[in-house]
């Protein structure tokens, strides 16, 4: 383990994971320094009794400096880092600090994936709370791992939701049960290839040993190559593979041999949110939760706000909105939930995606693009003679889609892209299309 008596340690980065990861170093016997590209020194009582380093000047005071705790959207290649890893510097993760400080009875299952970690996280987080196991979500969803720790002491289980960017900085951060859902291409304007994203998130199982369990989705040949290395217990899960741990046969999801519960029992939409309640089941298994349990979890678990979350119908026109949709493979799994043509409204910040295999879609009947992936996503749909919108900004893009009265029309907003090029994150991108959504006019006609 990481030796953090009497060291010095820099919080680089003071946004939630930095804040959450001064307030947990604070219980051990360490000096805290602190930076941020944005922030200046001020006198908020959390930045108390550590010291600030003006940014720009960080790289003159490594020399000050034994721990690096980074924030996982900070990359890897700064100068700041560049410069720590040749002196030897430890740099971690908000994750792996916290790793270190948990009472090391806790459990911890940790879940990553390109798509679905935070549904598959909650649901069985509710699955636990539902079977009377003290359970807490935490991670990339929102609440981080070092506020969970030192909020919820009674905590017996800590559910743990992992990016890419909190995986890359792992040293011995070791799970007791490890899933990991799928994997496609996605952040690489954060990491250096797609290789370098897939080990990330292969990093959830560096560390783990025999009597952990490892979780996965046979149906990805991807995961099920790279997986075969790790030495601890496996479970797989598919939709269609019957040798499989947990699957689905005649319209039941099947674990061990025993039907769990119908498809029908379920209301989360969509085929990629079956996988999602796959793992969940294979995880409940592991902590010998029993089959009428889990059923009467996953039978109240709706679709979780801003994953294909109907919002309104008005003047014939049908609104979803899907604003958690970052990625290319996520957005196309949202359209296929509909069984008619969508208007899909997508953009954001421009990560270098292809979008093509969403332009070419069949139940696309009309892009609205926006934002900074405008001019691109425009000219690759001219490219294909689909129908395609433009808008500067999420608010007009809605307006550009009108009710017919003898049509009705669905739009789909699923932007494939990250929201930081106009928002602070998904949920403020999403509400300001439920706002904009429910602001719009109910016509006495519709022309």
């Amino acid at each position: 383990m990481i030796e953090f008596n009497n060291k010095r340690v820099l919080v680089l980065g003071l946004k939630k994971s930095g804040r959450a990861a001064i307030r947990l170093l604070k219980k051990l016997n360490v000096k805290i320094f602190i930076t941020d590209i944005a922030q200046e020194k001020n006198c908020e009582e959390l930045f108390q009794n550590t010291t600030f380093i003006p940014y720009n000047d960080v790289v003159n005071e490594l020399g000050k400096i034994d721990i690096i705790v980074k924030s996982p959207g900070i990359k890897s290649d700064i100068e700041i880092l560049k410069k720590a890893k040749n002196k030897k510097i430890v740099i971690i993760s908000e994750i792996e600090l916290a790793y270190h400080y948990i009472d090391k009875s806790k459990v911890i299952v940790g879940i990553t994936g390109t798509n679905g970690k935070t549904t598959t996280a909650k649901l069985i987080t509710k699955i636990l709370i539902d079977s009377n196991i003290l359970a807490v979500a935490v991670g990339n969803y929102g609440y981080s791992f070092s506020d969970a720790i030192l909020d919820n002491n009674d905590a017996d289980v800590f559910v743990v939701e992992l990016s890419s960017f909190q995986l890359l900085d792992i040293v011995h951060f070791r799970p007791h049960i490890g899933a990991i859902l799928n994997l496609s291409v996605a952040h690489l304007d954060y990491h250096k290839s797609y290789g370098e994203y897939i080990n990330a998130k292969m990093n959830l199982f560096k560390n783990m040993k025999y009597g952990d369990f490892l979780i996965y989705n046979v149906d990805d040949p991807l995961i099920k190559k790279r997986i075969k290395k790790f030495k601890c217990n496996k479970y797989t899960f598919s939709l269609r593979n019957r040798l499989a741990d947990t699957f689905i046969e005649n319209e039941q999801i099947i674990h061990s041999g025993r039907v769990v519960l119908n498809k029908t029992d379920v209301k989360l939409i969509g085929e990629h949110n079956l996988y999602n309640i796959l793992a969940a089941v294979s995880i409940a298994k592991v902590f010998y939760i029993e089959a009428e349990n889990i059923k009467n979890s996953i039978k109240y678990f709706e679709n979780l706000p801003h994953r294909i979350q109907y919002v309104r119908k008005v003047n014939n026109v049908t609104y979803y909105n899907d604003s958690k949709s970052t990625n290319v493979l996520s957005t196309i799994c949202a359209i296929n939930v509909f069984k008619t043509p969508v208007n899909l409204i997508i953009g954001g910040l421009d990560r270098l995606q292809n979008f093509t295999d969403i332009i070419t879609h069949k139940n696309v009947k009309t892009i609205i693009a926006y934002g900074e992936t405008m001019a691109r996503i425009e000219k690759l749909a001219k490219e294909y003679n689909k129908e395609c919108l433009v808008s500067n900004n999420l608010a007009d893009a809605i307006t550009l889609i009108k009710g017919r009265e003898d049509v009705e029309e669905i739009v789909l907003f699923s932007p494939a892209s990250a929201s930081w090029d106009q928002f602070k994150d998904y949920e403020e991108r999403g509400n300001q299309f439920i706002e904009c959504v429910e602001s719009i006019e109910e016509l006495k006609a519709i022309k």
